[in-house]
C-alpha cells in the first residue's frame, strides 16, 4: 500500500466518517449507508463483539478511502465448530484503486479468524485478488428458477402489455404443477413467526448429517429473518407432533407499479433428512404461497445435492449463476475445500442481505 495511506481495524468512533464514505461510493444504493441498516448488520448480530468488529478501513489522513466489512458467524466443519467471518463488502474509492489498499485490507481480515469465507462474483473483481492471496474457489453456487406466471415475471406495463401478460399467464400450463397435491404424510406445514428452541433442536439433529455448514441457531435466525429493517420474510415450517423437522424462508419482492410481484426468492431451506418427504413438502408449500400471490418466478441459490434434487423434482431448472463460494482456511482443509461437503443457501451470502427492501421505510 502506498506511503501516506494507512489501514486499521474500524472502531465505533469512525462510524460517522464510514457512513459518509459509504454514501459516496454507493451513491445509487443508499441503504448501505443507512444507519439503522448498518447497526442491524454489524452491531446487532448476536455473535458480534462491538469492541472488536470485523471491519477494516483505509485512510488518507482522516479521510476513509477503502473499506472491508465482514460479519461474525460460526461454521461447522466435520465435528468441530469454528468462529469465522463472511466477507460481505470490499470497496475502494475509485481515485485510490491499484494502490494496494484492497490487498492490505484483506490481509488484516485474514489475521482475524482462522477460517474466512466469502461469496463473490467475477464482476466484483475480488476473486482474482483473493485467489492471489491463497483463497480457493470451492464451488460455483447453483442458481435455480421456477417460472409460475411468465407474464408477471417478464412483462410489465399497461395497455396492450397488460393483455399480453395475462394471456401469457393463462397459457403457461406448467404453473399448475406448482400446486400439485404434495402433502407430508405424517406432519403438517405451519407458519413460523419467531424461531425458538424447536429450531435449536432441529439444528442439533439436522447438522449431524452435514459436514460444512453455517450454524443455524434460533438467535441468529431471528436476527437474520425477523429483525432486518424494512424487510419481511415468510417462514414456513414442517412440524410433526410439535417437533420442527425443517423450515423454508421466502422473500417476496415488493409489487411493481402495476401491482405485480415479479420475483420471490427462497432465502434459506434447512431440514432433517428423514422423513424423506420433508424437503419436498417445504418447497411445494413455498410454491403454493407464491402461486397464491401470482408471483412471476421463484429463484434460489443452493449448494447441496439433496436440496438441489428436491428443487428439480419441484419443477425448478438450473440457470447461470455468478456466485462463487471462496474459502481460506487454516483448519480442516480437506473438508472445507471439498464442494461436495458444503450446505450453502442464498441466506448465507450478501445476496439476501442486500436485496431490495420490500417494506416501505416511511410507513
Amino acid at each position: 500500500m502506498d506511503e501516506g495511506l494507512q489501514a486499521r481495524q474500524f472502531t465505533l468512533g469512525d462510524l460517522g466518517a464510514l457512513l459518509a464514505f459509504l454514501r459516496r461510493v454507493y451513491a445509487n444504493d443508499l441503504r448501505r449507508s443507512d444507519r439503522d441498516f448498518w447497526e442491524w448488520h454489524y452491531l446487532k448480530n448476536p455473535l458480534t463483539d462491538s469492541s472488536d468488529l470485523p471491519i477494516w478501513i483505509a485512510l488518507d489522513g482522516k479521510r476513509i478511502v477503502g473499506h472491508l466489512a465482514a460479519i461474525e458467524t460460526k461454521i461447522k466443519i466435520g465435528e468441530e465448530t469454528h468462529k469465522t467471518i463472511w466477507i460481505l463488502d470490499l470497496i475502494i474509492d475509485e481515485n485510490y484503486r491499484r494502490r494496494g489498499i484492497a490487498k492490505r485490507l484483506v490481509g488484516l481480515a485474514e489475521e482475524f479468524r482462522p477460517i474466512r469465507l466469502g461469496i463473490n462474483t467475477h464482476e466484483q473483481k475480488s476473486p482474482e485478488l483473493l485467489e492471489a492471496r491463497g483463497w480457493k474457489i470451492v464451488a460455483s453456487i447453483p442458481r435455480y428458477t421456477r417460472v409460475l406466471f411468465p407474464g408477471n415475471a417478464f412483462l410489465s406495463g399497461s395497455g396492450l402489455k397488460t393483455l399480453v401478460r395475462k394471456a401469457a399467464n393463462a397459457l403457461y400450463s406448467l404453473r399448475r404443477q406448482a400446486v400439485a397435491k404434495t402433502r407430508p404424510s405424517n406432519g403438517e406445514i405451519g407458519r413460523i413467526e419467531r424461531f425458538d428452541d424447536t429450531a435449536d433442536r432441529l439444528w442439533e439433529n439436522a447438522s449431524a448429517t452435514r459436514s460444512c455448514i453455517a450454524v443455524r441457531r434460533s438467535e441468529f435466525l431471528n436476527w437474520q429473518y425477523f429483525e432486518q429493517p424494512n424487510k419481511r420474510f415468510e417462514v414456513l415450517g414442517y412440524f410433526y407432533a410439535e417437533k420442527l423437522l425443517g423450515y423454508i424462508v421466502l422473500y417476496f419482492r415488493a409489487p411493481n407499479s402495476h401491482g405485480v410481484i415479479e420475483k420471490a426468492a427462497i432465502s434459506d431451506i434447512f431440514f432433517e433428512e428423514a422423513p424423506p418427504e420433508t424437503a419436498d413438502a417445504l418447497v411445494n408449500a413455498a410454491l403454493k404461497l407464491a402461486v397464491e400471490r401470482r408471483v412471476g418466478r421463484v429463484v434460489t441459490d443452493v449448494l447441496n445435492a439433496q436440496a438441489e434434487a428436491v428443487l428439480r423434482r419441484q419443477g425448478f431448472f438450473r440457470t447461470k449463476s455468478p456466485l462463487l463460494l471462496m474459502v481460506k482456511s487454516d483448519a480442516a482443509k480437506g473438508i472445507a475445500l471439498d464442494a461436495t461437503q458444503w450446505f450453502v443457501t442464498r441466506g448465507d451470502s450478501d445476496t439476501t442481505i442486500f436485496e431490495e427492501s420490500n417494506l416501505d421505510a416511511s410507513a
